[in-house]
């Protein structure tokens, strides 16, 4: 039975591996993203390790965000909630989320508030996965995060994520 649960979750770590992108740097990302209308920059998050209670877990976060520019930056704490499956314990890691505007507001300082959205990820020593969410002041803000993180934990979890983000004053 182990044996089942073990090449279950290393398909599935797998499969997520192969949807998403490596993570890059925030300067990658500004630099890769220069040309975009929409992109506004990149929110690099530490977040804290936690266990999935089956139906869903929050966990603490705290974000510095750099603007495209590369000169405008922001500090913002945070919780992040999964409502789903999410079934064992990740450690702590580091995330970093492409942000786009479909707004008029582009500030650093204007990304408090909450967002919503899909979140599936996978961990099995490593994790693989992805999240999109939208919210944010007028509801005008996207972000996206996926990517590879090594020594995650062990770890499977997939439904409707939800952030909250608020500025360091």
């Amino acid at each position: 039975m182990n044996k089942y649960l073990s090449a279950a979750a290393a398909v599935a770590l797998a499969l997520a591996a192969g949807a998403c992108m490596q993570q890059s740097t925030p300067q990658e990302l500004n630099t890769t993203n220069a040309n975009s209308r929409i992109f506004i920059g990149s929110l690099t998050c530490n977040i804290a390790g936690g266990t999935g209670y089956i139906l869903g877990s929050s966990k603490s976060m705290d974000c510095v965000f750099l603007g495209k520019d590369g000169v405008s930056t922001a500090q913002y704490s945070g919780t992040i909630n999964k409502v789903g499956v999410d079934i064992g314990y990740t450690k702590a890691m580091h995330t970093i989320w492409r942000v786009y505007s479909l707004g008029s507001e582009r500030a650093a300082n204007s990304l408090s508030g909450t967002y919503v959205g899909e979140q599936g990820t996978a961990a099995v020593g490593g994790q693989a996965g992805g999240n999109w969410l939208y919210g944010g002041p007028n509801a005008e803000i996207g972000m996206v995060a996926s990517g590879i993180v090594q020594d995650a934990g062990y770890n499977l979890a997939m439904g409707i994520g939800e952030m909250s983000l608020k500025l360091h004053r």
